[in-house]
């Protein structure tokens, strides 16, 4: 396969991802965490509500971002492959990338959401070309161990948890304030103008960043990396291999993954939707389901880019694929200017059905957007600001010594 269509591929892949992604971050701008942790916690869970919960859950929570960090990885590896050709050292461009991919993450944390990503990228991503000329085999498997620690350690805990009476988990929940009361705090906050937003969005942002990335987020994120740079040495990402083995993949990972996060929810139903056993054994189920259904979606895209099933929609996905990162941080601005309290304010006060649509309306202007933008220049704005850091000086051409005059 030619260098453009494998582009082409990896382009189109991206821009699915973080296009799937907003499905489930559409929750975290629009209510509290609670509510992705725990749906039954803020109410209205039945009918249309119910339906686009499970939905999501099943097809999107999870899958995406971990096909973003899985191509995370492999761009890493493409961009040193081009670094290395163009004479720049991949070393010291991959550590510039990553400082400005990192500052621009903080800044979104902080001063945007508190769910970003992009600094726990950069922090795990700064690490990532230590293990570039490792064997996709070897990838691959410490990949799937690194994603496993921390799925095996919390259902290891939720199983001992299981084993205590009901008074102990309503003892264990107890030990912290009362959850509506947290719930409401945090809908008054994001209601209120930005510095308000300001004094809750700050904490959340650093426990994300500081208790929850090395505790759990930080294995599942390198994991996906690893697995990535795995898949893009393989050739899988970038659509070279047989068709029929991306038939044989997308059937693999949807016949395995969706019994898995199905029986997740079952769990979930047959516990009463109790918050700690919904979480440590329920929410791992669907964590298992993860890489299964994010290769199988792999796959099903990679499969409808080589057989031309996309037809006139491959352009745009591709254009928001070039321009992804844009494309992140527009959601962010997009979303917080409806949900939060400096624009329409409508945090907590709009159910999953509507916030589905305001995901596919996004979604319809991100299609529009990004070929447009690209008609006219070669690359989004976060990608400009994250290349103009990337840029080396080149050494000036040594200057010929003069022979000396005796």
């Amino acid at each position: 396969m030619a260098h453009g269509s494998r582009l082409k591929t990896i382009d189109c892949l991206r821009g699915v991802a973080v296009l799937g992604i907003l499905v489930i971050n559409v929750q975290l701008f629009a209510m509290p965490v609670a509510g992705l942790l725990s749906p039954t916690l803020l109410g209205g869970f039945e009918g249309g509500d119910y339906a686009v919960w499970v939905f999501g859950h099943i097809f999107f929570e999870g899958k995406f971002i971990a096909l973003f960090a899985a191509l995370f990885g492999a761009s890493t590896l493409l961009l040193a492959e081009r670094n290395h050709a163009a004479g720049i050292d991949p070393g010291r461009a991959h550590r510039r990338r990553m400082l400005a991919l990192g500052l621009i993450g903080l800044a979104h944390g902080l001063l945007l959401w508190m769910g970003d990503i992009l600094l726990i990228y950069a922090a795990i991503g700064a690490f990532l070309l230590l293990f570039a000329h490792r064997s996709a085999a070897w990838l691959l498997r410490w990949g799937i161990i690194l994603y496993l620690v921390p799925i095996v350690l919390t259902m290891a805990a939720g199983w001992g948890l299981t084993l205590l009476p009901a008074a102990g988990f309503i003892k264990l929940a107890s030990a912290s304030p009362p959850v509506h009361e947290e719930v409401m705090a945090t809908i008054a906050a994001y209601q209120g103008g930005w510095w308000t937003q300001m004094e809750q969005r700050i904490p959340e942002a650093l426990t994300r960043y500081l208790i929850g990335t090395p505790a759990r987020l930080g294995w599942l994120t390198l994991g996906c990396m690893l697995v990535g740079m795995a898949a893009y040495k393989s050739g899988f990402l970038s659509g070279s291999w047989s068709l029929a083995a991306y038939r044989r993949w997308s059937l693999v990972g949807f016949g395995v993954g969706l019994p898995l996060s199905v029986i997740g929810i079952a769990y979930r139903e047959w516990r009463d939707w109790e918050l700690l056993s919904g979480f440590f054994i329920g929410a791992q189920l669907n964590q298992l389901a993860v890489p299964f259904l994010a290769a199988g979606w792999a796959a099903l895209i990679i499969l409808a880019v080589r057989s031309g099933w996309l037809g006139f929609m491959l352009r745009p996905l591709t254009a928001v694929g070039r321009t992804a990162m844009t494309a992140y941080l527009l959601q962010t601005v997009l979303c917080t200017a409806i949900f939060y309290g400096h624009g329409l304010g409508l945090y907590g006060e709009v159910g999953r059905p509507a916030q589905l649509l305001i995901v596919v309306g996004i979604w319809a202007f991100l299609l529009v957007a990004a070929p447009f933008w690209l008609r006219y220049f070669r690359m989004g704005p976060a990608e400009w600001v994250l290349r103009q850091s990337v840029l080396l000086p080149r050494p000036l051409p040594a200057t010929p010594k003069r022979p000396r005059t005796p």
